[in-house]
């Protein structure tokens, strides 16, 4: 897998030499020749049996076609013991496995030993029967041989071998019967060497596409997966699936009820002016991938950042009957987390951060560099609150205490709190946990 490579055809075509054996068609790649066997079998699989079953089909429409030219009761005798007897059950045999567990581990040689016996059987046959005309014998031969790269579809190297079995089962027969005149065996010779040689170059072709064919598609594969990861990285999972079902780029729900949790850095401003540029923003990095993988730990999804401000909610896209806690939860682990990180000039970063409760409206709009965000009172509520915490401090709205089912965590009393453009509000300032004492960031107060 390793050694595809995103490029042009011509430079796909290029590099044939360095991924498949030219005579062999092998990939070189072990791994990559098991995973094109294995998905060849998989899409060949329904053909294979369609084969068994025309061939089948095929001996049984000639027995009773040619049957009336047969004017030797001992030719119908043998031809009814061989078809009925050999040719017939050794597909219906090759037809059984292919229902086996271990048939895609062996299929591609079962197939050359009924196509290899039923030639051998065939030249039997055939120097047997003594009413029909000598034409009969290659006819048959070249209509087995065919079979395993038209129906079957085997390998290349595996048509080869099979149309060599049948060439020199067959010749020897046909050169050294003297009730066979020379033009016939001139013609037996020309038409299966020729037939050989035009077999095996469409088995080559063939086999050559399918894998050409099979590294495109996992080159396919591959971009798509990338590119389902980049999306992802950007949009949540629910809306990306969304998106790839939808028509038009802008989904857009109303969800009843979600808790959006806000939290920033207090200080960046004047940290940003005391630090490099490249050292600031490994800070915030470090900061916003601990909050990643908090919001992760309790099934928030991460909204976006705004300079040194982190927006996530509990509850969208996907509905989640304790967002409340959720949301609480990552607030006290953001408070105990947060101060051991770093910012360039070794004082402990300081968070605060605001929550609410409330219904939403979320969606991706716009045809450019969109992303998943989330709209409404909630939204602006949580802003508002996170402004006016205090430093290492987490102020939650009414709406969110009232949504919790227990005891949980602790808050401190119910304070009025003038929040812009809403008025007067009762608020409550997160304590923590009640089953353990949360381990705090360290007041702004306290740091130096």
């Amino acid at each position: 897998m390793d050694e595809i490579e995103t490029s042009m055809p011509a430079r796909e075509r290029s590099r044939w030499s360095v991924r498949l054996g030219q005579l062999r068609l092998r990939f070189r790649d072990p791994g990559l020749e098991s995973a094109y066997r294995s998905d060849r079998f998989r899409h060949d699989l329904g053909n294979i049996r369609f084969g068994f079953l025309a061939g089948i089909a095929i001996w049984v429409a000639w027995g009773l076609l040619l049957r009336p030219y047969m004017l030797a009761l001992s030719d119908q005798r043998l031809d009814l013991l061989m078809r009925f007897g050999v040719f017939i059950p050794l597909l219906l045999v090759g037809l059984g496995l292919t229902f086996t567990r271990f048939f895609g581990r062996v299929w591609e040689w079962v197939a050359v030993a009924i196509a290899a016996a039923t030639l051998l059987f065939w030249v039997f046959y055939v120097s047997r029967i003594s009413t029909l005309p000598a034409e009969y014998g290659y006819i048959g031969v070249i209509l087995i041989t065919a079979f395993t790269y038209a129906l079957l579809r085997l390998r290349f190297v595996l048509v080869v071998l099979v149309t060599v079995i049948g060439i020199a089962a067959y010749l020897p027969y046909a050169l050294t019967a003297p009730y066979i005149i020379p033009v016939s065996q001139v013609l037996a010779t020309l038409y299966l060497v020729s037939f050989g040689m035009l077999g095996g170059l469409a088995g080559y072709r063939t086999e050559r596409f399918t894998r050409d064919l099979f590294l495109r598609e996992r080159q396919l594969e591959q971009e798509r997966t990338r590119s389902d990861g980049l999306l992802l990285n950007m949009l949540p999972g629910a809306i990306v699936e969304r998106l790839k079902t939808s028509s038009g780029g802008r989904i857009a729900q109303h969800i009843d009820r979600v808790s959006v949790f806000f939290a920033d850095a207090v200080g960046s401003t004047e940290q940003a002016a005391r630090s490099s540029p490249e050292a600031f923003a490994d800070a915030l990095d470090e900061l916003f991938r601990t909050f990643d993988k908090i919001a992760d730990r309790h099934g928030l999804e991460k909204i976006k950042t705004i300079g040194d401000a982190y927006m996530a909610v509990a509850g969208a896209p996907t509905p989640m009957p304790d967002h409340a806690d959720a949301a609480l939860a990552m607030a006290v682990d953001v408070l105990a987390e947060a101060g051991s990180i770093r910012w360039p000039s070794g004082d402990p970063i300081v968070v605060r951060g605001g929550i609410a409760t409330g219904p939403a409206v979320a969606g991706v709009i716009g045809d450019r560099r969109f992303a998943y965000d989330l709209w409404g009172d909630t939204v602006n509520l949580a802003s508002r609150l996170e402004e006016n915490a205090g430093p290492g401090r987490v102020l939650v709205a009414e709406s969110t205490v009232g949504e919790l089912t227990d005891d949980r965590y602790e808050f401190g009393p119910s304070e009025i709190l003038e929040v812009k453009g809403k008025g007067p509000m009762t608020v409550r300032i997160l304590l923590g946990r009640h089953t353990s004492v949360p381990r705090m960031a360290p007041l702004a107060v306290e740091v130096e």
